[in-house]
C-alpha cells in the first residue's frame, strides 16, 4: 500500500524522535511498570513517549540521552528565573542547615507575605498552601464563607487545578443551546459539583449578568483567570475585567482572580496591569522560586476570618503540614526579589520578540495560523480567525490535533522543548538569541510539514 506524502513526513518525525530518545524509550517502559501511564502528572506525558529530562540550567534542559532543548515550558510558568538559579540555590543551601519545616510561625512566612501584600493591590492579608490548586480551592471556599452561599460563575477553558469546583467545563460544552452546559471533568468528580458550579464563556458579560440575575440569590462569587492561559492564552477582550468588577458589585457577590500563572504579567499580577480590584486573589508558581507553593489574599475584612476561633461563627479553618514551609519561603524571597520590573519588561520584551517571530514564519509560508500573546506566555493557535473564548479555541483545534502532536515532537527533534498544548514561557535567563533560535526551529518545522499540511489540514494554507 502506498504512503501519502503527508503520512510519510508523520512518520519520519516519530522515527527521529525515537531515534533521539531511545534512553527516553527504556525509562518509560519502566517507569510504565510502576506509574499509571509511566507518569504522575498527565501533562508531562504524550505519544510516543514522553523525554526523561536529567537535569535544568538556566534556560536549558538535557534529557536522558544526553540532548539539549531550549526550555520554553518553565514547569508551566513556575520556573520564572529558569533551572539552578545561583541566589535561589544559595539561600537554599544556607537554609537547610537550619530546618525545612519547622511547625511554627516564621520570620521567612512574615518576610515572604510582606513582599506579596505590598505588590498585590487588593491584598492586605495572606494564607499560604502547597500549590495553586489548595490555593483556589480556598479562595473559593473563603467567598462561600464570607457570602454564606454556595454557588459560583467559572468560565470555561479556565483552569483553576483539579479539585472537583475546578473540574467542570474545563473542556467547553461543544454544542451550546445558549448557556453552556455545565459538566464535570473525568470520573471520579461527583455530579452533585453542578448543584453550585455554572457556566458562562470567557469574555461575555452578558452571559455573566444572565447567570447573575438566574441565580443571585445562591451565589458567592464569580473566579476567572484574568486570561485562559492554559486554552490558547485567549486575553481579555478591552474592559471585560472592569465588567466583572461592575457586575460583581451590582449583584453583591465576591470576584476572585486566579492570578497562579498570570502574577507573571507585572510586578503584581494582572490586577496591576489592568487595574482591576478583586476582592480574593490566588497564587502560586513563581512565588515559590521552583518549590511547591500557594497563597490567597484579600482585604483585612476579609482575611480577619482566619485568625480561627472557635467560639467565633464567622471564623474560617484552614491548615497544613507544609504550609509555609522554610524551604519554599526562602526560595520564594529570593525569586520575588529578582522578579522586579527590569526582569518583568525583559521576559515581555522577550514575549513579544517571539510572537512576532512566529506571525512572521506563518505569513512566510503563508499558513492561517496565529501566536496569541499575553506578556511572557503564548500559544501557537491553528486558526487566523479572532479567538475570544474556549470554545472557539477547541472547534479551530480538532481538525488539527495529529498536527500539533506532529509539531511538538518535530520541535524536540530540532531542540525546543515547549508545551504539548502549543505554549511557550519565557523565563528571566533567556535573551534574544535563544528567541530567535525558537523562531528558525518553528519556521524549519512548519516549512517540513507543509506536504503534511497540504494533505491533512489544507484549510490552514
Amino acid at each position: 500500500m502506498s504512503t501519502t506524502p503527508g503520512q510519510k513526513i508523520a512518520d519520519e518525525v516519530i522515527a527521529r524522535y525515537r531515534a533521539k530518545t531511545q534512553q527516553s524509550a527504556k525509562l518509560h517502559a519502566e517507569a510504565k511498570k510502576i506509574m499509571p501511564g509511566g507518569e504522575t502528572r498527565e501533562v508531562v506525558t504524550y505519544k510516543p513517549y514522553p523525554a526523561f529530562m536529567e537535569r535544568g540550567k538556566g534556560c536549558y534542559v538535557f534529557d536522558y540521552d544526553g540532548n539539549e532543548y531550549i526550555d520554553f515550558v518553565g514547569n508551566y510558568t513556575s520556573l520564572i528565573h529558569g533551572h539552578c538559579d545561583p541566589d535561589i540555590n544559595a539561600a537554599i543551601r544556607a537554609q537547610l542547615d537550619k530546618g525545612t519545616a519547622l511547625a511554627s510561625p516564621t520570620v521567612l512566612q512574615v518576610e515572604h507575605a510582606k513582599i506579596l501584600c505590598n505588590r498585590i493591590p487588593s491584598v492586605d492579608m495572606v494564607r499560604y498552601t502547597n500549590s495553586g490548586t489548595e490555593a483556589t480551592l480556598m479562595a473559593i471556599r473563603t467567598a462561600r464563607a464570607v457570602k454564606r452561599k454556595d454557588m459560583i460563575i467559572k468560565f470555561e477553558g479556565a483552569y483553576h487545578g483539579t479539585q472537583d469546583d475546578a473540574k467542570v467545563n474545563v473542556v467547553p460544552d461543544l454544542a451550546p443551546q445558549g448557556l453552556p452546559k455545565a459538566h464535570v471533568e473525568g470520573l471520579g468528580i461527583p455530579q452533585s459539583t453542578l448543584q453550585n458550579v455554572v457556566v458562562a464563556p470567557f469574555n461575555d458579560l452578558d452571559a455573566v449578568e444572565t447567570l447573575l440575575k438566574q441565580y443571585q440569590d445562591k451565589l458567592a462569587g464569580i473566579i476567572c483567570e484574568p486570561f485562559l492561559a492554559s486554552l490558547g492564552t485567549i486575553p481579555p477582550k478591552p474592559g471585560f475585567l472592569q465588567g466583572l468588577r461592575s457586575l460583581a458589585d451590582r449583584y453583591g457577590v465576591l470576584l476572585i482572580f486566579d492570578e497562579v500563572q498570570s502574577f507573571r504579567q507585572s510586578t503584581g499580577g494582572m490586577q496591576l496591569k489592568e487595574n482591576v480590584m478583586p476582592d480574593i486573589t490566588a497564587v502560586g508558581k513563581l512565588i515559590g522560586g521552583g518549590y511547591p507553593i500557594g497563597a490567597f489574599g484579600a482585604g483585612r475584612d476579609i482575611m480577619d476570618r482566619f485568625d480561627y476561633d472557635p467560639m467565633n461563627p464567622d471564623a474560617i479553618q484552614h491548615s497544613g503540614t507544609f504550609n509555609g514551609n522554610e524551604i519554599s519561603m526562602t526560595a520564594g524571597i529570593a525569586s520575588m526579589k529578582k522578579f522586579d520590573q527590569k526582569a518583568v519588561d525583559h521576559i515581555n520584551g522577550l514575549g513579544k520578540r517571539l510572537a512576532d517571530g512566529f506571525t512572521g514564519v506563518f505569513k512566510a509560508l503563508g499558513l492561517k495560523c496565529q501566536a496569541l500573546r499575553v506578556g511572557s506566555q503564548l500559544n501557537i493557535n491553528f486558526t487566523d480567525k479572532e479567538l475570544s473564548n474556549a470554545l472557539e479555541w477547541v472547534m479551530s483545534l480538532i481538525p488539527c490535533m495529529e498536527l500539533q502532536r506532529l509539531v511538538h515532537l518535530e520541535l524536540l527533534n530540532r531542540g525546543i522543548y515547549s508545551a504539548k498544548r502549543s505554549e511557550f514561557v519565557i523565563s528571566t535567563p533567556m535573551t534574544a538569541k535563544e528567541v530567535d533560535v525558537c523562531v528558525q526551529k518553528v519556521e524549519e518545522t512548519f516549512a517540513y510539514l507543509l506536504p503534511y499540511i497540504q494533505a491533512q489540514t489544507p484549510h490552514l494554507l
